[in-house]
C-alpha cells in the first residue's frame, strides 16, 4: 500500500472516532438529565391518628421519592389541595384500620397511620374522607413542611431552584470529549507525519 492511500485511511478513522463520541455525548447527557429530573420526585407524607372514630393530625414532612400507586384503592380518600382551596389532586387508600394476618383479619379502633401524596409546592393543605359516605374526617395543614423542605433544599427547582447545574455539567462534558479528541487528532497527525517523514 503506497503512502498516499495511507494517508487517506487515517483521517477516515479520525472521523469516525470524533462522531463517535459526539453521539456518545447526544446519549450521555440527556441520560443524566432525566436521572437529575428522576432524583428531584418528591413526597408529602402526612401521618394521622385514627382513635375511636376520631382522626387527628400528628405531623408532615416532604422527602424525595415517588409516592406509590393507590389508585385501585377507595376505602377513604384523600385530597391534596392548594393554598388557594383547590384540589390539586384526588387519591384513594385502604382502611388503615385493617390488620391483616395469616389467618384473617381485624378492624383496630386505634392506629397510627400514614398518607404518601405526591409533592406540589403550592400544596396548603390534606383533606381525608370516608371513602363510602365521603364525610371528611381529617384536615392536615402541609404549608409548614413545604416550607421547611424548599429552605433546607433551596437548589430545588420546584423551590425556585435551577436546572443550570445539568446544562453545565453536560456542557463540561462537551467540552472535555471535544477537547480530548483534537488532542488526539493533533497527536496522530504528528505521529503520522513523523512516521512519513522517517520513511
Amino acid at each position: 500500500m503506497s503512502s498516499a492511500s495511507t494517508r487517506k485511511v487515517i483521517p477516515m478513522r479520525e472521523v469516525c472516532i470524533l462522531i463517535a463520541l459526539l453521539l456518545a455525548v447526544a446519549l450521555c447527557v440527556p441520560t443524566a438529565a432525566q436521572q437529575a429530573a428522576e432524583d428531584m420526585t418528591k413526597s408529602v407524607i402526612v401521618t394521622l391518628h385514627y382513635k375511636d372514630g376520631t382522626v387527628t393530625p400528628v405531623g408532615s414532612r416532604v422527602v424525595y421519592g415517588p409516592p406509590p400507586d393507590n389508585l385501585a384503592n377507595s376505602d377513604m380518600l384523600v385530597n391534596l389541595v392548594g393554598k388557594n382551596d383547590a384540589v390539586i389532586g384526588s387519591y384513594g387508600i385502604e382502611d388503615p384500620r385493617v390488620m391483616y394476618f395469616d389467618n384473617g383479619a381485624v378492624l383496630e379502633s386505634d392506629v397510627q397511620f400514614t398518607v404518601i401524596l405526591p409533592f406540589d409546592a403550592t400544596a396548603g393543605r390534606v383533606d381525608l374522607f370516608d371513602g363510602a359516605t365521603k364525610e371528611k374526617l381529617a384536615s392536615a395543614d402541609v404549608t409548614g413542611a413545604v416550607s421547611q423542605f424548599c429552605a433546607s433544599h433551596t437548589e430545588d427547582p420546584d423551590c425556585g431552584g435551577s436546572a443550570i447545574p445539568v446544562i453545565v455539567y453536560g456542557a463540561a462534558a462537551l467540552v472535555i470529549l471535544i477537547a480530548g479528541a483534537v488532542v488526539y487528532f493533533v497527536l496522530k497527525r504528528r505521529t503520522g507525519s513523523g512516521s512519513q517523514e522517517s520513511r
